[in-house]
């Protein structure tokens, strides 16, 4: 598919200045980055140029662009040289410019942290041509957020996975449920060991070991004894895990005690916090901006700053550090990992998660438990000139396996 340009001619340059700047002739006097995210000058723009037309021709050009480690580049900014339109890449680091003349130009290409470079294409009517471009990274990284498989997991999930590590039950994470994507909660029970899901007028009824009655329901951490629970009411892809237990297998914390009784079996719930339902990657419409074209604007408007302009840099609150899962299927094959995060901290310390995105990574598994991570995680802001300001942060995930967690289900 043709990269869909970001900006059509007839739009106010001023906004998109920050992704216009790079020329030939600054490469040549070193007009870079050094340290921090990118320079101001990064972000300066051509914004009283008049527009151009857009090329036209049957030319095609293939474009990957990848870090100098060879890491895919999600996000850079890409021109023809004397052309207006901005072109972006993909998560794959790939983008596609077509109906270009057929004539030698410069493709000029950019990143917030990385140095911009620039390489000459001659396209050919109606003959794709594939390049390649490695920018190097200029920015000063911020320690990187190590996840040492699932040891430090934080908040009732930990609980989960302890549980879950020991055999007893069955579970069902959030990635599980994502996939098998059940209409309802009975389609995701359907077919386990044990569960019988009996169908009736008025909606399908739990059961659970060959019992005659509903099974106990728990709904983060709490017991919810009133009554018999519609199970089907409960949207599944809500949940960040599930647990369920037959009578003989039901933890000592779920048990009920005196208020309810667990011999028909348990369930247990556990909500997405802070997401109703799960977020699946957007599909812009023409014209609309990624964010990482939202952080390059805003930067260039001095809504934002970098690490270069402030005072005191925005940092993680190292007291309640909120580290990502490690997904399952990483996790279980004992995969490495690493992401690098790019969002917006706001003046009161949160992260304006509707700015963030992954420069690079290596997995695409890594970008969900990341956002999800950074969606409650608190910082220390940005000071310059002694008030909080908003700043651009680039921070970096390691995932390290767990080497005992096989040994520990075997």
């Amino acid at each position: 598919m043709d990269a869909v340009p970001l900006f059509s001619r007839a739009q106010p340059l001023r906004v998109i200045g920050a992704l216009l700047s790079l020329a030939v002739g600054a490469l040549a006097t070193g007009a870079l980055a050094t340290g921090g995210l990118a320079t101001r000058a990064h972000a300066q723009s051509a914004s009283t140029a008049a527009a151009t037309p857009q090329p036209s021709g049957a030319g095609q050009v293939r474009l990957l662009v990848k870090s100098a480690d060879g890491m895919p580049l999600v996000g850079a900014q890409v021109r023809l040289a004397g052309g207006t339109a901005l072109f972006e890449s993909d998560e794959r680091g790939m983008l596609t410019m077509s109906r270009l003349p057929a004539a030698a130009t410069w493709l000029r290409v950019r990143r917030i942290g990385y140095r911009p470079d620039s390489v000459q294409v001659t396209p050919q009517d109606r003959q794709p041509i594939d390049v390649t471009i490695a920018l190097e990274r200029v920015a000063v990284d911020l320690a990187a957020v190590r996840v040492m498989g699932r040891r430090e997991i934080q908040g009732p999930m930990a609980g989960f996975y302890k549980r879950r590590a020991t055999g007893s039950g069955r579970f069902f994470t959030h990635a599980e449920i994502d996939k098998r994507n059940p209409a309802l909660m009975t389609d995701l029970l359907r077919g386990i060991p044990g569960v019988r899901i009996d169908s009736r007028l008025q909606g399908n009824d739990v059961r659970i070991r060959g019992s005659r009655c509903a099974p106990l329901v728990w709904l983060d951490g709490q017991g919810l004894f009133a009554s018999d629970i519609d199970l089907d009411g409960l949207d599944p892809l809500t949940f960040e895990g599930i647990e369920i237990y037959s009578t003989a297998s039901v933890p000592v914390e779920f048990l009920g005690g005196q208020r309810a009784s667990s011999s028909c079996g348990t369930i247990v719930l556990w909500t997405r916090l802070g997401e109703a339902r799960p977020r699946r990657t957007p599909t812009r419409s023409r014209g609309e901006l990624s964010p990482a074209a939202q952080v390059a604007a805003m930067l260039e408007q001095l809504k934002i700053f970098t690490a270069d302009d402030v005072d005191v840099v925005a940092h993680v609150d190292s007291l309640n550090l909120v580290r990502p899962v490690y997904p399952d299927a990483l996790f279980d094959e004992q995969v490495p990992g690493r992401l690098l995060a790019e969002f917006i901290v706001g003046i009161d310390g949160t992260v304006i998660i509707e700015t963030f995105s992954a420069v690079t990574t290596t997995h695409a598994e890594l970008v969900d438990p990341v956002r999800r991570a950074l969606s409650t995680q608190r910082f220390m802001p940005a000071i310059r000139q002694g008030k909080a300001v908003q700043q651009v942060v680039q921070l970096p995930f390691v995932f390290v396996p767990d080497s005992t967690s096989k040994r520990r289900r075997r």
